[in-house]
């Protein structure tokens, strides 16, 4: 057994799982602090959104280069094609666990400053003092989560083989979204490895040993959490387009500028509905916070 093992309190090892209990907390911290959340989700969302949105506008590009029909004959330009899009997948992933990492900060109060400490910190400083960790835990998540789809996918051909495609095309939209929440749904019980590993310096592989632990009886509340975040998601997408199609006028909606404007205008409404997720993730790596009346406050 590793020396930095956090063990359990006896409170914590006897306490039965209270998904539901969980569940309101979440919500009710959300609501509380709602702006300090978005302050920290801003940021990161919006860096993210730029990568993804430069690594596929890279990728077109080279896609475009290859002629119709000669792929074969371009092997290097797919594999760099692919490379840059798993990269800014990738690198908007760690930027995730990097928003993670700050909101656990401020539920486990670990943002607070020192008095004799002139230099005040902001909500991210304890991800870059655990950069290394972070990076390592957002490789793990990020590739459970991507081998998660890769069996998600041969599922699906195999059951468009057995059934035919014309069959299973009808359903194909469905069980795509089925696919995205099932694995994300599992991967999440490797949420709380960041908070963990703030809160009590864990190393990465006890910190997911752990988290596998602290999230038994509370796969459900999870589960509710994920399809909260991607359904919010998605809905914070779709009423931001339809709401500026609105209000814009229509020779205004073919310029450049409102293009952009409304993927920026999305993304900050998606990262206002994105934190229950990342609050639960905190409250599961302390199960003692997690019953307290109240929480540490600006």
């Amino acid at each position: 057994m590793e020396s930095n093992w956090q063990p359990a309190s006896q409170a914590e090892a006897e306490a039965l799982p209270r998904p539901g209990f969980l569940l309101q907390r979440v919500h009710d911290l959300y609501r509380d602090q709602f702006r300090r959340w978005f302050a920290i989700m801003a940021p990161t969302s919006v860096l993210a959104a730029i990568v993804v949105f430069l690594s596929d506008q890279r990728v077109k590009e080279i896609f475009r280069s290859i002629p119709r029909g000669e792929t074969r004959y371009h092997s290097g330009e797919f594999v760099e094609g692919l490379a840059l899009k798993l990269g800014g997948f990738f690198v908007s992933w760690l930027l995730g666990c990097f928003a993670l990492a700050a909101i656990a900060a401020v539920v486990h109060g670990l943002d607070k400053d020192d008095p004799d400490i002139v230099w005040k910190h902001d909500s991210h400083q304890r991800a870059r003092e655990h950069f290394g960790a972070l990076l390592l835990a957002a490789m793990v998540t990020f590739c459970a989560f991507g081998a998660g789809m890769a069996v998600a996918e041969f599922v699906q051909l195999a059951a468009a083989k057995l059934i035919g495609w014309s069959h299973f095309s009808r359903f194909f939209w469905l069980a795509s979204v089925m696919s995205v929440v099932v694995v994300a749904s599992i991967v999440s019980w490797l949420g709380a490895t960041i908070p963990l590993i703030l809160r009590g310096n864990n190393s990465v592989w006890t910190a997911l040993k752990r988290s596998v632990e602290v999230s038994s009886g509370y796969e459900g509340a999870l589960l509710l959490l994920v399809v909260e975040s991607l359904v919010g998601s998605y809905l914070a997408w779709y009423a931001t387009y339809r709401g500026l199609r609105m209000v814009v006028p229509d020779h205004l909606r073919d310029t450049l500028w409102y293009g952009y404007g409304v993927y920026s205008l999305a993304v900050l409404v998606t990262a206002s509905v994105e934190p229950p997720l990342f609050i639960g993730f905190s409250l599961l790596a302390d199960p003692e916070q997690l019953n307290r009346s109240s929480f540490p406050r600006t």
